[in-house]
């Protein structure tokens, strides 16, 4: 099936006299989950990632992902004439310079400009110049393959009320006009889909796991312009933007209608997210700065907080139930790996505010633990049994916040030592890097070791990041702070600041063998002044039991002790009010302090 499509895309290229074709894992927003109607890379691939780009050539079909996702290739494209190659840095663009090597004098690439940013762009020019290689847009190249292609989504539009925003449209609409008049500029243009989300107090579910609504704003001094379909909003809410000075305008009209209003005005935006076919159809002059927005929304405010915190106290209730249950079905049969993440969206679904999933649960049992993005398939997933490992990563939409946890359980048996060595030093790390203090605007480059250092005194690693941004009812992964080993990405390079949600995740994955992962979310608080500066401190969020029959005690000194037994006491504390007298046993049992030594 994928070698009749790639085929057809090759007799398309052909007709066209294009050389080569680049298809990314984003739509026009450079958005992390996209609509089905983007998803052409997986498409003419097979491989499902989230992260991917994908390039043709008459000869060739490659793709490029990261170590998040070899295993999971694997499976998928492993018997394709699909090759991968391997990335070394997540999102890397390694794939340009290749292909201009390969690639002739005078050759062709077709892109999507709108599936490119302005930057991505400018970064491939500045090696197809060399070769007088030139770029092709090809927005419609799919349109006699892809004949059953899904539509763009059309769904209703909330309006995200300030009990849950906990700030005014008014009032976030205020400090982008008041960046417009400090930058001397007439327009603030805006690309992505969660900071539109943001600043309009709107969602929707135009993409999976995620509350986006698809839609492009341009922000003037006096007058706002939302390019999304109108038909979309309730009247009550179009009047409240028409008293605003927000004109709800098609989205499909952004290209006949940017031309005449930037036409000679000077526009603020961000290069990462604008696409090139929008940089094309604005005539005014641009400021670029990183978004005035993204900055904005990592800040949470005190509604923001409160909600999550509520929402750690549902996903604490609905992981402990999940638990005992699981617990109690092992004990009569078997259980499929996809079966168990829909049980565990059944025990969220009851709780109050929950909307869905934030992304698609990672269950990995035994070896699958090791595919670190791993999606247990509905036919054919692991049968689950009263002994072995198990990972767990979930999270969840509420209307007050948005979730994220792994944990790594023990089902049955005796754990190998191996097993609690990577186990205990996860743990450890998570520790380290939770209890840290530092100045702000540390970045997270600057203390991503702390998580790490446990995991290399045993000579074991793992090949991803280390934590992220989460959004309020937003997106998942959050720009842009978190942790990474380089400066290569935003979560690296971006300083942390105080009433930030973070997650810490710390794992190791050996292939064929197992996977471990610990990850809770963390809120940046502010924990003193001094005379060097004000310094951070996180305080965990999340409230879910950590499993010791996995650690090797005598690895873990007396303060991490401490903190653990501390933990699992906060935990009890703010859970016991929220369950029965059964569940509470069970959970002091799983939260038994252990001795110091």
């Amino acid at each position: 099936m994928i070698s009749e499509k790639l085929a057809a895309l090759r007799k398309e290229m052909l007709l066209k006299k294009i050389d080569a074709f680049i298809i990314p894992s984003t739509d026009p927003h450079q958005s992390e989950y996209v609509a089905d109607y983007w998803k052409l890379r997986e498409y003419f691939s097979g491989f499902t990632g989230s992260a991917g780009t994908l390039v043709i050539t008459q000869d060739t079909t490659a793709l490029w992902t990261d170590s998040r996702y070899f295993l999971q290739f694997d499976d998928e494209c492993g018997n394709t004439e699909v090759k991968l190659h391997k990335q070394s840095i997540p999102h890397a663009p390694e794939h340009v310079k290749w292909l201009c090597n390969l690639l002739k004098n005078n050759s062709v690439i077709g892109i999507d400009y709108r599936q490119f940013s302005k930057s991505q762009v400018d970064y491939i020019l500045s090696f197809t110049n060399e070769k007088q290689i030139q770029l092709q847009n090809e927005p419609h190249f799919s349109k006699h393959i892809w004949t059953d292609r899904p539509s763009l989504p059309n769904f209703e539009i909330d309006i995200h009320p300030f009990e849950f925003s906990g700030e005014t449209t008014a009032s976030k609409l205020s400090k982008v006009q008041e960046e417009i008049q400090k930058q001397n500029a007439d327009f603030y243009f805006f690309s992505s889909l969660d900071e539109i989300a943001w600043l309009f107090n709107i969602r929707s579910r135009d993409v999976d796991f995620t509350p986006l609504v698809t839609a492009y704003a341009l922000v003037g001094k006096e007058k706002t312009l939302l390019f999304c379909d109108k038909n979309r909003f309730s009247q009550s809410a179009i009047t409240a933007f028409e008293k605003l000075h927000i004109e709800i305008v098609s989205y499909d009209s952004i290209a006949t209608i940017l031309p005449s209003v930037t036409n000679d005005k000077n526009i603020i935006t961000d290069s990462s997210s604008l696409n090139y076919a929008v940089f094309d159809a604005i005539n005014g002059k641009f400021q670029y700065q990183n978004s005035i927005v993204k900055e904005l929304k990592a800040i949470k405010n005190t509604v923001e907080i409160q909600g999550e915190e509520n929402c750690m106290l549902k996903d604490g209730v609905a992981l402990t139930k999940f638990f005992i249950w699981l617990e109690k079905e092992l004990e009569k049969k078997s259980i499929s790996e996809y079966e168990l993440g829909k049980k565990l969206e059944s025990f969220r679904q009851q709780q109050e505010h929950y909307v869905g999933e934030s992304f698609a649960a990672i269950v990995g049992y035994k070896k699958n633990g090791a595919i670190i993005h791993y999606t247990a398939p509905e036919q054919g997933s692991s049968i689950i049994k009263n002994e072995g490992i198990l990972l767990l990563d979930s999270g969840a939409q509420y209307k007050d916040g948005t979730t994220d946890i792994t944990r790594t359980i023990w089902l049955g048996g005796t754990p190998s030592e191996k097993i609690k060595t990577a186990y205990t030093s996860v743990l450890k790390g998570y520790i380290s890097l939770e209890q840290q203090q530092f100045p702000i605007g540390t970045t997270g480059t600057q203390i991503d070791a702390f998580a790490r250092m446990h995991l290399w005194q045993n000579g074991l690693n793992y090949p991803h990041g280390t934590g992220h941004g989460i959004g309020s009812f937003g997106m998942v992964h959050e720009p842009a702070q978190g942790f990474a080993t380089g400066p290569t990405t935003a979560r690296g390079t971006t300083p942390h600041l105080a009433n930030q949600f973070t997650t810490i995740e710390p794992g190791c994955y050996v292939t064929n063998e197992f996977g471990i992962r610990i990850e809770n979310i963390v809120l940046s608080e502010v924990v003193q002044e001094t005379e060097f500066g004000t310094f951070l401190g996180f305080r965990p969020l999340t409230l879910c039991y950590i499993d010791t029959q996995l650690i090797n005690v005598t690895m873990l000194t007396n303060k991490e002790i401490e903190w653990l037994n501390s933990y699992h006491q906060e935990v009890i504390k703010k859970l016991t009010p929220l369950l029965n007298n059964n569940e509470v046993s069970w959970l002091q049992n799983k939260c038994k302090p252990i001795e110091l030594s």
